[in-house]
């Protein structure tokens, strides 16, 4: 076996049997221990071995990104192909290790190339062996029980508890350390961090009432935009706009029959629409959101929070109005109907006292329960049961970057003591993970986390009923594009159903998906199968597409509008103070004040939603690690990728010249990220 030695020590007759190559070392982050990181390679192809090979990096720059290249020229035995290779950590490293996602050695003589991924924390004093390109299943891979050990370890670091919040989707116990943030992330989301606390200084001086509407408006300045539009709370089209492209746009659905639980007849609805309520009702013009899993959610004390009920409908032109809420679900003579017709501000206060409800819905459930919570226990399975040389597991994990430390992070800062859950929901942080765990309890993946079925569900399949639908619109061009990616990428690895039966690591992942959370399981359901199984390759694409649209475009709608929402108060508060109206006495604008929250609340608002409305990582389909190397694979990335083009330019086309009323910029591909990252 060659002896280690440094290729500039070869004598002249080794010289004329070698060749020269490149190594690239492509990192994940910055090694700890004053940046340095020294690793041994040694390269393997036609029976052959190389020499060992020390590679040293002694500085990286300060603006360090996922995928700095390091760059070493070594001179090797001529291996034609090189298709294996080790690395070996030296104790520089140390225990916590590099992290490195890629190798590339390229022979400068014939341009050939081998691309090694690596996508592993390489330990001081621990030998780690790679193969070309190396991807299968595995059922077909060489090398089982090593497969096997390293799921094994795995398992210990993603062990999932439900104790962290119970009642709401189980999450990991601990941080895994290959989970934590990269020294570049952890910067910049460390500042976003720091800019709070710094804020919670600046927010023990501000403090009292707004005097006006006008009053409101002059935060905005220098550190805080204005948002696009301060008239939301006064227009009812805007409002109707609200449930078809802000934070919550999938809890509308067709109303086919008023419910009996909200007492309006023909006579009531007749003037505010162009037709009698049974044809509205017939020709699909009417629509509901119904807020019932609210109702006797427990508040912080002294606030309330309503379990609303709201009727639109959509105009001639397309665009949809409300023309009715219930603030809570018993009708009654202190619970009324508000219509349009009732004096202007009273109904403007019906419709806040409705937006709170949305708001508060929209946070616990729809953003942090449905994808931040939900997706950290796919992530966690996905380490458990699939083993990195799987196709899946490449596939997946552009997806997953940085989602559970995130959600590690970030749970505290908004549902811990003080947190800004506390601070601005009405429901507080033990209304927030009721509502959770009341949706936790039929939340189904076939239906909630798979737009097209969900859309069906809601009755709003048809996209001749809401023209205006911006959410269903965009967000349904990328789904597609998204499955016909998932399914061209499976077709390489499984040419039929049965490579999928056999595939026990992707069995063994689906029935951690679906077992109990008392048997250590997601409790997760509607998953595609059947008899407990993956039995087709079908029911495997739409899983698949269901988490990476969930982890991109799902979280890209409900998160990144938020400042845009949020920021102006009026607009759609997340807090109201007092209580909901029981009347319709006629009220001024400047009795609105006395309900909307005060300076600090305010402030705290603006702070909070300016940090979650960041968009940081990369766009969907550039992804920040690449862990797809296969050339047939890459190929159908490349294809995904120029769909994404299209829909992008699509969608800007659109905004500019299709889209009178407002602009819905949140779904173009080029501010969709690839994952749950912020």
């Amino acid at each position: 076996m060659p002896k280690r030695r440094h290729s500039g020590a070869l004598c002249e007759n080794e010289r004329r049997t070698a060749d020269e190559y490149t190594v690239c070392l492509e990192a994940a982050d910055k090694p700890l221990g004053a940046c340095r990181g020294v690793v041994s390679i040694k390269l393997r192809g036609n029976g052959k071995e190389g020499y060992e090979e020390q590679l040293a990096v002694a500085s990286f720059p300060d603006n360090f990104e996922r995928g700095f290249k390091n760059i070493f020229n070594i001179v090797e035995p001529k291996l034609d192909v090189i298709d294996e290779l080790e690395i070996r950590g030296d104790s520089m490293i140390g225990a916590r290790g590099w992290k490195l996602d890629r190798l590339t050695v390229t022979n400068k003589d014939t341009g050939a190339q081998s691309v090694f991924p690596v996508f592993t924390n390489i330990k001081s004093d621990q030998t780690y062996k790679f193969n070309l390109n190396d991807v299968s299943l595995p059922q077909q891979s060489s090398n089982k029980k090593e497969r096997e050990r390293e799921l094994n370890e795995m398992r210990k670091l993603y062990e999932l508890t439900e104790k962290r919040l119970p009642g709401c989707p189980p999450l990991v116990k601990q941080l895994p350390p290959n989970e934590d943030f990269s020294c570049a992330y952890k910067f910049e989301i460390g500042g976003k961090l720091a800019k709070l606390k710094l804020e919670e200084k600046w927010d023990e001086l501000i403090s009292g009432e707004f005097e006006s509407m006008e009053d409101i408006k002059d935060v905005f300045g220098v550190f805080f935009p204005k948002p696009s539009n301060l008239q939301r709370w006064r227009n009812d089209k805007l409002f109707g706009m609200q449930r078809l492209m802000g934070v919550n746009p999938d809890v509308i659905h067709l109303c086919t029959k008023i419910p009996s639980k909200l007492p309006v007849n023909n006579e009531m609805l007749r003037p505010f629409l162009e037709m009698n309520l049974e044809d509205a009702l017939t020709k699909k013009r009417i629509f509901i959101v119904d807020h019932e899993i609210m109702d006797g959610l427990p508040t912080k004390s002294g606030f309330t929070m309503t379990s609303p009920i709201a009727l639109f409908y959509q105009q001639n032109d397309g665009t949809l109005i409300p023309i009715a809420i219930q603030l809570f679900q018993k009708p009654g003579v202190d619970n009324p109907v508000f219509l349009p017709s009732d004096p202007e501000y009273t109904w403007i206060l019906a419709k806040m006292w409705f937006n709170v409800a949305d708001a508060n819905y929209h946070e616990s459930v729809t953003h942090l329960g449905f994808t931040h919570l939900k997706m950290e226990g796919i992530v966690a399975i996905t380490h458990r049961q699939i083993h990195k040389t799987h196709p899946i597991y490449k596939l997946l994990m552009p997806h997953f970057l940085y989602l559970i430390a995130i959600n590690w992070t970030g749970i505290p800062e908004l549902i811990g003591d003080g947190g800004y859950v506390v601070k601005l929901l009405n429901i507080g942080r033990e209304g927030l993970l009721e509502l959770i765990r009341r949706k936790n309890k039929n939340w189904r993946m076939d239906i909630e986390g798979t737009l097209p079925n969900d859309t069906k569900e809601r009755g709003l399949d048809d996209t001749s009923c809401l023209p205006d639908y911006y959410y269903r619109d965009d967000a349904m061009e990328i789904y597609n594009a998204i499955f016909e990616y998932v399914k061209k990428y499976l077709d390489l690895y499984y040419p039929t159903d049965k490579d999928v039966m056999t595939d026990q690591e992707l069995q063994q992942w689906r029935k951690e998906m679906v077992a109990p959370v008392d048997q250590k399981g997601l409790g997760m359901l509607g998953v595609f199968g059947n008899k407990g199984k993956f039995t087709e390759k079908s029911q495997v694409c739409l899983t698949l597409t269901s988490i990476i649209f969930t982890c991109s475009v799902k979280h890209a709608a409900v998160n990144f509008r938020q400042y845009e929402e949020y920021a102006f108060p009026p607009n759609y508060p997340l807090t109201l103070r007092g209580l909901p109206p029981k009347t319709k006495e006629n009220l001024k604008q400047e009795d609105l004040l006395k309900y909307l929250p005060k300076k600090d609340r305010t402030f705290d608002t603006l702070v909070i939603t300016d940090v979650l409305s960041t968009f940081i990582t990369h766009a969907l389909g550039d992804f920040e690690a690449q862990y797809i190397t296969d050339e047939k694979a890459l190929r159908i990335l490349a294809e995904f990728r120029n769909d994404l083009a299209n829909i992008a330019y699509l969608n800007k086309k659109r905004n500019n010249t299709e889209r009178k009323i407002e602009k819905y910029w949140a779904l173009n591909p080029t501010r969709v990220p690839n994952s749950i990252a912020i």
